[in-house]
């Protein structure tokens, strides 16, 4: 191959150019032409002699190829007869990107995929009796998360039983409003919400958190990670506990006949399955949330230790001066200086020492 002339090597990338073109597929890129070009040169890239003047010879041609940084997206393909078919028959209990990734086998699919968008505009074409209240799309699928105190606390009074009343909020709960805009700021909290694509679930996530954490201000980020963790799992409960009986009204439709009795015992395996699933989910949701209050409670106990030592010694600081005072007094009445006596007695914590003892008490035992 290092026997080409330059003109051979650069017919060899517009053959790939024109190879390309003729099956309607995606142009080739620069990094493309230049490997077609120079298979012998695996190490030559577009800032090389050669590339250089491997475009200017396409340029000529006006061919323009793109750089490898350049990002061509995937062209999608319609959605098959059996897509359709398989979203309409499961469109009530799944939601867009759950149906992506069963109907595509491919688990890293994200609201955000355009495969999904596709199902999604696919649902919207079909009766409303046919689509579920759970599959109500997200106008916007990016989660923009309050921001001022106000809206964050028009947040909290929408999912807590006893409202705050602006006018007469604690300094404890202004602290606690402005710990929670920083948690639902997070990274990991948008990206999660980002995450639903249908507003019952992002609704839910969103009201599971507030409530969780809106009146602990002090948590550690490891602990917002893991009340994020466990508010995601209650989503995931209630889409499997939906799935079920919606499994469970198929089951009690269904026919007789051989063909309904084989499709009954597979709706009978799925809602068994369905149901070990939620079952698994409530536990992971009931050990989190146990290891979440036996952690915030370690550190309580911790507070309240070390609070507990300060107020310890301030007593013992106390107890330490009224004794030099008792001490005092003693001393004084001794000497029978009565005029002494009757200043220190009128002391609050004196009177307190002595139980109210009056001054002849004191004088004359």
């Amino acid at each position: 191959m290092s026997d080409l002339t330059k003109e051979q090597r650069h017919q060899a990338a517009l053959d790939l150019w024109r190879e390309r073109e003729s099956a309607g597929e995606p142009a080739p890129s620069l990094p493309d032409l230049i490997k077609a070009a120079y298979p012998d040169k695996p190490e030559l890239d577009g800032r090389s002699k050669e590339a250089r003047e491997l475009k200017a010879y396409l340029a000529e041609l006006e061919i323009h190829a793109d750089g490898s940084h350049v990002y061509h997206p995937k062209e999608i393909e319609p959605l098959t007869e059996e897509y359709k078919e398989f979203i309409t028959n499961n469109v009530g209990t799944m939601n867009p990107t759950y149906l992506g990734r069963v109907m595509y086998k491919d688990d890293s699919i994200t609201p955000l995929d355009g495969r999904v968008r596709q199902i999604v505009d696919f649902i919207e074409t079909l009766p409303q009796n046919i689509v579920s209240q759970n599959t109500e799309i997200v106008p916007d699928p990016a989660y923009a998360p309050p921001k001022t105190f106000d809206k964050t606390l028009q947040l909290v009074n929408k999912y807590i039983h006893e409202k705050i009343e602006k006018k007469k909020i604690t300094g404890r709960q202004k602290k606690e409003v402005n710990a929670l805009t920083g948690y639902i700021n997070t990274v990991r909290f948008i990206h999660q919400a980002s995450m639903f694509d249908n507003n019952m679930d992002r609704e839910l996530f969103q009201s599971s958190f507030v409530r969780y954490t809106n009146d602990k201000p002090d948590l550690t980020q490891e602990e917002v990670d893991q009340y994020i963790v466990l508010s995601t799992e209650v989503v995931i409960g209630s889409s499997i506990q939906a799935r079920s009986e919606r499994l469970q009204q198929l089951l009690d439709n269904a026919a007789e006949d051989s063909e309904g009795r084989r499709l009954a015992m597979g709706l009978v395996q799925a809602i068994s399955a369905a149901q070990t699933e939620y079952n698994q989910c409530v536990g992971r949701q009931h050990k989190l949330l146990g290891d979440l209050k036996e952690k915030r409670s370690d550190k309580l106990k911790s507070q309240i230790k070390e609070s507990a030592s300060v107020v310890h010694l301030v007593q013992m600081w106390k107890e330490e001066e009224s004794r030099s005072k008792l001490i005092a007094l003693a001393e004084l009445r001794k000497k029978g200086v009565k005029k002494e006596i009757k200043k220190l007695s009128s002391m609050d914590e004196i009177k307190a020492r002595i139980m109210g003892i009056s001054e002849d008490e004191v004088l004359n035992g």
